[in-house]
């Protein structure tokens, strides 16, 4: 089983069959590479060449050279007059669609996707790209091509107006907020997430915007944070993105750099002793210590430099961790 797919057992002759389909494919596929690389290296340029790149990435999108003398071919084409731009640009879009699709995780598509908007400039749809980067987190909500490219959408979508800008990054707000909730282990979410704060807060303040109390403070911020984050930890102790983004809300300066010491330090010990308490439930429930409490404790502990507690918290993870045993050995020793 792979994927809850149950692995098919071909018969001898079915096997040797399908070996001699392959055999076809392949000395078809090598024969248009080489005829693609003849005749880019000649140096021509024409709409029957085109057509023989869009067969060739049909077989294989991954081949991230084809996309590069693809979009040097279209852009001597449109130079030449021999195509319209717009109306191909148009027809790229769809093309790429249709990869899109049946690849959603191949890097090269996204890139020719964002080549061909910029270069429709200001007949770019930036809204329908919204739609169709929403639809896609919803049927893959950890992609993270997806979220990437959604923040370039965002960026997009901006103008010169403060307000609107605020209203366009708050529904994103809104929108890592249902993904979060909806899966906590959404670490391209919690990601946005952190991107999106500090562009949130910083227009809030600049607008005196009263509207969203939730982001009149960086303490009250923080500390919200902070209880959906905790709330993760009980819902999937072992989830990785939970304790990255717990890191960056105790370390980041953008909260910690208006903290007074005294609060700071109280915000640090609540969490190691929610932290501890959670770790102390791990081992009545599983009898031994969670490895990322642990590692969280240690990362507490030394923001309150308090080096002293960090040690025993590291022979322990070289005795339940042995997979990464080298790495806190080297902790240790620079101690």
């Amino acid at each position: 089983m792979w994927h809850n797919v149950k692995k098919q057992t071909l018969s001898s002759e079915a096997r040797l069959a399908k070996i001699e389909r392959d055999k076809e494919k392949i000395h078809s596929y090598n024969k248009l590479k080489d005829e693609i690389f003849k005749i880019r290296n000649e140096g021509s340029h024409t709409v029957e060449f085109l057509n023989k790149l869009t067969d060739l990435l049909g077989l294989n999108p991954e081949f991230y050279t084809i996309w590069n003398i693809r979009r040097e071919t279209l852009s001597s084409l449109f130079h030449q007059h021999q195509l319209d731009s717009q109306s191909t640009l148009e027809d790229e879009l769809k093309f790429v669609m249709v990869l899109m699709k049946r690849y959603p995780k191949c890097y090269w598509i996204w890139n020719h996707r964002l080549w061909c908007l910029f270069q429709l400039g200001k007949d770019a749809n930036w809204e329908f790209e919204l739609g169709i980067v929403s639809k896609l987190l919803s049927m893959d909500e950890r992609n993270f091509h997806g979220w990437q490219y959604r923040r370039v959408v965002i960026e997009n979508l901006e103008t010169h107006d403060d307000l609107e800008n605020l209203k366009i990054n708050l529904q994103e707000f809104k929108f890592t907020s249902s993904k979060v909730n909806s899966n906590i282990s959404n670490f391209s979410a919690w990601h946005n997430r952190s991107k999106l704060i500090p562009k949130v807060y910083h227009l809030v303040g600049k607008l005196n915007y009263q509207d969203e109390p939730l982001f009149q403070s960086k303490e009250s911020l923080l500390l919200h944070e902070l209880t959906l984050v905790n709330t993760g930890m009980y819902v999937d102790i072992d989830d990785s993105s939970i304790w990255v983004y717990l890191e960056w809300l105790l370390s980041d300066c953008f909260f910690i750099d208006e903290l007074s010491n005294d609060k700071y330090h109280d915000i640090l010990n609540d969490q190691l002793k929610i932290i501890n308490e959670l770790n102390d439930l791990e081992i009545t429930d599983n009898g031994k210590d969670n490895c990322w409490c642990l590692k969280a404790m240690i990362i507490i502990n030394e923001l309150l430099d308090n080096r002293s507690a960090v040690r025993p918290l590291l022979e322990k993870l070289i005795d339940i961790d042995p997979l990464r045993r080298g790495r806190y050995i080297d902790q240790l020793d620079s101690f």
